[in-house]
């Protein structure tokens, strides 16, 4: 271990690389799915990236992300909807930020407090492990191969890059004590400037500042009146986030609390009760990460008189005791006996991290999902340089067995298993009907599985199936108009057409905006000949389909047939302006209706 640990650092690079891009080799093709079809596939200013700078219309669509949609923006432009040239990009942006904790790692062994730490000679060591524990843990595939997870990644690597550019304007001032040169300030200006952008990727990146204050409060030693003018910078960014939600409350004309929620009426107690447990189920998918899944069916709870949440306080207030353990025995101790290796600073430090990372979305603020494992991608970040510290002090404890190698030989062995385990994760993610099978089979009591697996069976044709499933999300869930809507098409599709008739009524009753489920009741009338209904339907509706050729299409078939060929014309010279390559089909109606007349 000792000669790899002198190999170059390039070496080291290059071993990040190969591991993380053979662990996500195989998801290039991996499909959009969730919120990528609404966030990519079907936005309408996606095509156009100048529409994603302040003040275009894309930019509106999502001002406090513009920076991630912005990037998703040049992917279309340059791509379309090739899904492999997105993944691409979240790879790169995996590594990079694999590459960035590989820094910080190596730069935290410089600071003052960690400079006389026995493990000062192998800090490249710590660093490759921590970054390998990082880019390789199947954790982390949600954020990666979850196109539209670019949020969380994009976001974490700019928040990365400002602690590192800030690390490094901080070493820099300590070879200088006056702080005032121009590298300095221009590291610093560079750190402002990443942050700037973490925060328009995403949210998370509102404890940015709060994570350089924790990082000056464990590995320098000025006097705070000192530290604070390097940090000023940086806290003064902590306006961003929230002035952003200020103004869109503003905009949207509800109140700042209503911006501090998403798409849930769960009360802020009970989220905050929840997370108690979700944080435990945080961990235990780090330590082993077995059954994971895309959406679990995680319960709400609501009071903290229940023996799971009293246990998961209790552990959690252990960590952090822990935590605060480590952080004093590592400080200067006037009793030899007591003081530890300055390095159990840096573990403490990754605990505590972990808890300030993950507090804007498991605190107060309630989301409409509780649990998702995207959420675990910036933890993980500060988390794996203190396992990697905690592996080489153990390996340093056990000297006298194996020469120490046994924890890093346990280290080698993690990593190995982790990238498995992420190739193996990643093949769950090849079709949305595998992805949507494997939730299925983890949350079978939840409806959105079982919707969106049926949507995806009707999309490959498999109608037989998709009735199977989308019966029972309807039966789960009898106010879900879309499911009723998809299991209409499903019969439609099949050409049992009076089976599909009052299940896409029953759609379009249950949401009469749902402009899908209008059109598709309009074809299934004709099929099933009732041209004249079809017809009443669609002109009643005719001001939100003036754009849709398909529609025009329908609607003059309907018209031939009934007899009426002057409207059925009118329609035939719409859909010629329209879709000039559906008027064959329309002619070839008008004029069998025209003989049958004749």
């Amino acid at each position: 271990m000792k000669n790899f640990s002198c190999l170059r650092p390039y070496s080291h690079l290059l071993l990040i690389l190969l591991i993380g891009g053979m662990a996500y080799s195989n998801s290039f093709q991996a499909p959009f799915t969730l919120d990528d079809l609404t966030s990519i596939v079907h936005n309408p200013w996606i095509g156009k990236p100048g529409d994603f700078l302040p003040g275009g219309p894309g930019y509106e669509f999502m001002p406090r992300r513009w920076v991630v949609y912005l990037s998703l923006s040049l992917n279309h432009y340059f791509g379309g909807l090739e899904v492999g040239g997105y993944h691409l990009v979240n790879l790169s942006i995996h590594l990079a930020t694999a590459l960035l904790v590989y820094a910080l790692v190596i730069l935290t062994f410089r600071t003052p407090n960690l400079a006389t730490s026995r493990l000062t000679e192998q800090a490249p060591i710590a660093a490759l492990l921590a970054a390998l524990l990082f880019v390789a843990h199947p954790v982390q595939t949600q954020a990666v191969t979850y196109v539209v997870q670019r949020l969380t990644s994009l976001a974490t690597f700019f928040y990365l890059a400002s602690l590192v550019l800030y690390v490094l304007a901080r070493l820099g001032g300590e070879k200088r004590r006056d702080g005032g040169s121009w590298q300095t300030v221009l590291l610093l200006t560079a750190a402002t400037m990443a942050a700037l952008l973490a925060m328009k990727s995403k949210e998370i990146a509102f404890t940015l500042p709060l994570a350089a204050a924790l990082y000056e409060w464990c590995f320098f030693r000025d006097a705070w009146s000192r530290r604070l003018l390097f940090l000023l910078p940086l806290l003064a960014t902590l306006l961003i986030i929230p002035l952003g939600i200020m103004i869109g409350a503003g905009e949207a004309g509800t109140g700042v609390g209503e911006q501090l929620r998403a798409q849930t009426d769960i009360p802020r107690l009970h989220y905050l009760i929840t997370q108690l447990r979700v944080i435990v189920t945080y961990l235990r998918l780090l330590i082993l990460p077995l059954n994971q899944n895309l959406d679990y069916d995680y319960p709400i709870f609501t009071t903290f008189l229940t023996l799971p949440v009293i246990l998961s306080c209790l552990l959690l207030l252990g960590l952090l005791l822990l935590a605060g353990y480590l952080f004093h025995r590592s400080a200067p101790s006037r009793s030899p006996s007591f003081s530890g290796d300055p390095a159990l600073r840096l573990v403490a430090f990754g605990i505590f991290w972990f808890f300030l990372t993950l507090a804007v979305e498991s605190s107060f603020v309630p989301i409409l999902d509780v649990i998702f494992e995207h959420r675990l991608y910036l933890p993980l970040a500060g988390l794996a340089p203190a396992i990697a510290v905690a592996m080489l002090l153990l390996s340093e404890k056990s000297k006298a067995f194996f020469h120490g190698r046994i924890p890093l030989l346990a280290a080698a062995l993690i990593i190995i298993s982790l990238s498995v385990a992420t190739w193996q994760r990643n093949a769950v993610w090849a079709d949305n009907i595998t992805l949507w099978q494997d939730v299925l089979r983890k949350s079978p009591g939840k409806v959105r599985p079982w919707y969106n697996l049926g949507c995806y069976l009707y999309e490959a044709g498999r109608a037989e199936q998709a009735i199977r499933v989308l019966s029972q999300a309807v039966r789960m869930d009898p106010e879900h108009a879309d499911a009723w809507h998809n299991l209409g098409l499903s019969h439609l599709l099949l050409n049992r057409v009076q089976e599909a008739v009052p299940l896409l009524r029953r759609a379009v009753r249950l949401n009469p905006e749902l402009s899908n489920a209008i059109a598709n009741l309009a074809v299934a009338l004709i099929r099933a000949g009732q041209p004249g209904e079809a017809i009443l339907i669609l002109e009643r509706n005719i001001e939100r389909f003036a754009a849709w050729p398909e529609v025009h299409l329908n609607l003059g078939i309907a018209y031939a047939i009934t007899g009426n060929l002057a409207t059925a014309q009118r329609q035939l010279a719409v859909l010629d302006h329209l879709a000039p390559h559906l008027t064959p089909a329309l002619r070839a109606n008008i004029a069998q209706a025209s003989s049958l007349i004749q």
